[in-house]
């Protein structure tokens, strides 16, 4: 009896020693493939940059009974830039902001850009003229006067040609009322 129980009991143990090794291989893979993850994750030095060259926000703000002040803030990215809406030169590109004619408000002023445009020589040009380019992160205020107390909602557009992508971006926006609550934001419709 001693000569069976002795070889099935070595039998079992071998057994138990692979089975063992085979999830300390697993285990092992495991631990070193979350290292690797890790490792690599850390590897990415400096801020995280976004890959658009630009980015757009809009505030409002009660300046007193009625009147509010229209924020835009543009917010640049790997050297992007664009043109002034103060810019003398007329062109296509140059930062606009239009809203439809509607009876519910109406925009009080210029719009006002801050920090002040930067004149910059523009090489690109043949005959090597004064350009306004913003280059630098930058504020816009616009005064709107409500006329009415019903609700409402009106459209228009921020239009401006990002650079270097040379591209004519037009984003729709909305000052809408609800319940004398006046909003000022992208519209994604």
């Amino acid at each position: 009896m001693k000569n069976v129980i002795f070889p099935f009991c070595f039998l079992l143990l071998i057994s138990c020693k692979i089975d063992s090794s085979k999830t300390e291989s697993t285990s092992d893979t495991i631990l070193s493939q979350n290292l690797k993850n890790e490792t690599e994750k850390s590897l990415q030095y400096g801020p995280n940059v976004s890959a658009e060259p630009y980015e757009m926000k809009l505030d409002i703000h009660e300046v007193s009974d009625a009147v509010y002040d229209l924020e835009i803030q543009m917010l640049l990215y790997n050297n992007a830039y664009y043109a002034s809406s103060n810019s003398k030169k007329d062109f296509k590109g140059k930062f606009t902001f239009f809203i439809e004619d509607t009876p519910f408000f109406t925009l009080k002023n210029n719009l006002i850009e801050t920090p002040l445009l930067i004149k910059q020589s523009d090489s690109e040009s043949a005959n090597n003229p004064l350009l306004d380019w913003i280059r630098v992160n930058t504020y816009y205020k616009q005064q709107l006067e409500i006329k009415t107390l019903e609700d409402f909602m009106v459209r228009g557009y921020i239009q401006f040609t990002i650079e270097p992508r040379c591209t004519l971006e037009k984003i729709p926006v909305m000052i809408k009322s609800e319940n004398s609550v006046v909003k000022f934001e992208i519209d994604r419709c």
